[in-house]
């Protein structure tokens, strides 16, 4: 280190060591700053730090757990280095802060943003500083804020020094002694000089009350801060207290009397004063009293700080707070509900209380530019236009196509505004004085307007609240787009329910009314056969073949557009089945087929699930007959399996996770494949892929098989490669079994 260098330090160190700042209790005045740059830069976090030779202290806190840390880890030393205001918006961006300890362990900083704090003699004692686990940015005027708040801990410092001396001159005067008389004398001069240098130097106003007269004294600052000239204000305790705001004055007469009651290190109060125009200040008041040898008080010392510009962005943050939570409840009832009334209704409630109008009202429009008022919310004493369907001419000719381009209306005052004169009379005649409006635009078209009206007096519309109209607006069109598919598609879902009811009902009525006079044939066909073959030509017997087969065929068919209809029609209720029993079932209703196929079939353990247990029956039986039947000249092999995304009770690899919640089955073979492109096309009723010489059947079992899991609330689907076999998946939902029984079950 060089030798300029530690001399600049042992000073920094030695004006830090002489306003006895470090390990002090908390205060109210610096943990009220700390506070304030939190809420102004919108921070978790926010310190003000003193930096002595090891450690950084911190006096005041904001969501830090720690009083102090090592001077070696953190961020300030870029303030003590730039001897300026740091603004790191992503420590993780920069190779040189990402392994600072503070930002890899606890507080895990992401943005710093930090001030150093200066004494006038241009010494950096520590830094005032906001911190947040996320990135952020800081706006220009958060960062003059947090500069202003910055002088304000200096002036503290400051104040604090200046009370210390003082106290320890009090005290030298009870001193006899002539020489210390004469120190105590020079000492005062000096404090006198050092006063009056921070009167004029500084830019905050100085008061210093003597409690004995009741008189105070005011710096010229203070009197230039309020626009006073000298004679214009009295010393006297009692008219000072009557330029405080009569809504802060016993607040701030009641904290001077806690002050003195109870001794508190600092007196501190924000509060507004009046001004010599009549307007008022807000002002931030700190104060020390003090006391003599008896305990009683007989002075007090203090400063104004002026802080109306930071009240006023205070104000308007608390202001957009609001109106952006109020925005985001409007928003969200306006999305609660569909029903497009409901949603018109909560808009102008809500619209009306937020911008504190006389009028909120939402405009329907219609093709030839008239329209009528659907809703609205109007304050006593104002005519109701609810309902009343409106034509204004100079509207239609000339603002509509504007509305429809997305213009937005804002006229102060109807009276002086450059408006047409039918349009300013249209408006007259609802007592409209001021109005905002804009356009509601649904899918490229104009639906309506969403309108503000003041009727007691002209009203200048600023951009917030323009800004959040339009973004209402928007939010109202969503919903209506919304509303509108919804009713659309509740429309199009009730005629498909219908027409789905319709044709199981079709379905059924056919093939069970067709199934008699089947029959009929079918056994007239098999007498003619039995009696008369051999017996005809050739071509006869054959003839007569022919219709036997197809009348049989027939019958297959109609038995099985039955049993499709039925699935719906004459499900069973879901009861607890064990799978591995409804397996047995399948298998024993196959017995045949799998005797003569010579077929292996396997399965793993297999769970409880809630179902309709002839269904279940069907849906295995159908899959391994297809897997029997489509295994070709060699032995088939059939595995059932089963897995749930927290227990996978298979041991091979499966391509597809099981979801949370649901029971993934398969059933797969060793059989002919099929193409990838026809793995959908096989689910559909009657669809075949071969000959029916070839393979029998009537392409509607794996129909019925779909129909059955997706009343499970299920999903089937197929994974094949010519010749690789078929594997059959389907899902069946856990969660039935856990309505069902209050616990989780295993697979038995």
């Amino acid at each position: 280190m060089k030798a300029g260098h530690i001399d600049t330090e042992m000073a920094r160190l030695e004006a830090l060591r002489q306003y006895q700042i470090l390990d002090t209790e908390p205060e109210e005045a610096y943990d009220n700053l700390a506070q304030l740059a939190a809420y102004i830069c919108g921070t978790p976090i926010s310190l003000i730090n003193f930096i002595d030779e090891n450690r950084q202290w911190f006096k005041a806190k904001v969501g830090l757990d720690v009083s102090e840390m090592p001077r070696s880890v953190g961020l300030s030393y870029l303030c003590q280095e730039r001897r300026n205001v740091v603004v790191v918006p992503d420590t993780l961006a920069d190779e040189k802060l990402a392994n600072n300890p503070v930002v890899i362990g606890y507080p895990y900083i992401r943005f710093y943003a930090g001030v150093p704090l200066i004494t006038p003699k241009g010494d950096m004692l520590g830094t005032l500083c906001v911190i947040d686990q996320v990135p952020r940015q800081l706006s220009q005027k958060q960062v003059e804020a947090l500069i202003a708040l910055s002088r304000l801990v200096i002036d503290q410092l400051e104040l604090r020094r200046y009370v210390a001396e003082v106290s320890q001159i009090t005290e030298k005067l009870n001193f006899p002694d002539i020489t210390e008389r004469r120190q105590t004398v020079e000492a005062l001069r000096e404090s006198e000089e050092r006063w009056q240098l921070a009167l004029h130097s500084n830019n905050d106003g100085i008061w210093d009350w003597n409690l004995k007269t009741n008189e105070v004294f005011f710096s010229t600052q203070w009197k230039e801060m309020l626009g006073y000239k000298d004679h214009e204000v009295s010393n006297g305790w009692d008219e000072w207290t009557q330029r405080i705001h009569p809504n802060e004055r016993d607040c701030v007469l009641q904290a001077f009397q806690d002050h003195f009651a109870k001794k508190t290190p600092f007196y501190v109060c924000e509060y507004r004063v009046q001004c010599q125009d009549g307007s008022y200040k807000w002002i931030l008041d700190r104060g020390q009293g003090l006391w003599d040898a008896l305990g009683d008080i007989v002075r007090m010392v203090g400063s104004y700080t002026d802080i109306t510009d930071r009240k006023r962005v205070e104000e308007e943050l608390k202001r957009q707070n609001l109106r952006s939570q109020l925005f985001a409840e409007i928003t969200l009832k306006i999305r609660e509900s569909l029903q497009i009334d409901k949603i018109l209704e909560n808009t102008v409630t809500e619209v009306q209380k937020l911008l504190q109008a006389d009028r909120v009202l939402i405009f329907q429009l219609w093709p030839d530019g008239s329209g009528t008022v659907v809703q609205e919310a109007v304050l006593p004493g104002w005519p109701v236009i609810l309902g009343k369907n409106m034509l204004d001419t100079c509207f239609q000719e000339h603002y509509l196509e504007r509305y429809r381009l997305g213009r937005v209306s804002a006229i102060e005052d109807i009276e002086s505004a450059d408006i047409h004169p039918c349009h300013r009379a249209f408006l007259g005649q609802f007592g409209v004085r001021a109005n905002l409006v804009v356009p509601i635009l649904v899918r490229d078209g104009i639906w309506g307007l969403l309108v503000a009206n003041q009727c007691a007096a002209p009203r200048q519309w600023n951009n917030f609240e323009t800004e959040l109209l339009q973004q209402l607006g928007n939010q109202i069109a969503i919903a209506l787009s919304q509303a509108q598919l919804l009713e659309k598609e509740t429309q199009q879902s009730q005629e498909l329910a219908r027409s789905n009811a319709e044709l199981e009902q079709f379905a059924y009525v056919a093939s069970h009314d067709l199934q008699e006079p089947l029959r009929m044939v079918t056994s007239y066909l098999q007498l003619l056969e039995r009696r008369y073959k051999n017996q005809l030509d050739a071509n006869a017997d054959q003839f007569i073949t022919y219709a036997v087969d197809g009348a049989g065929r027939m019958q297959t068919l109609i038995n099985d557009l039955l049993n499709y209809s039925r699935v719906s029609s004459r499900g069973q209720p879901f009861m607890l089945v064990d799978c591995s029993v409804v397996l047995e079932q399948a298998i024993a209703n196959l017995q045949i087929a799998i005797a003569d196929s010579r077929a292996i079939v396997t399965h793993n353990p297999l769970p409880e699930v809630m179902a309709d247990t002839t269904q279940l029956i069907q849906v295995f039986q159908n899959l391994i007959a297809n897997a029997i039947k489509f295994c070709r000249h060699q032995q088939p092999r059939i595995h059932i399996g089963v897995a749930r995304a927290d227990v996978n009770l298979d041991a091979e690899s499966l391509n597809v996770i099981p979801s949370v919640d649901e029971w993934l089955f398969w059933v797969r073979d060793n059989g002919i494949g099929l193409e990838s492109e026809y793995a959908e096309r096989i689910f559909i009723i009657f669809q075949r892929l071969h000959r029916r010489d070839k393979y029998p059947g009537t392409g509607i079992g794996l129909a019925i098989c779909k129909k059955i899991i997706e009343r499970h609330g299920g999903r089937i689907w197929v994974e094949s490669k010519p010749g690789q076999g078929s594997t059959f998946y389907f899902t069946i939902p856990d969660r039935a079994v856990q309505e069902a029984g209050g616990r989780s079950r295993s697979v038995s």
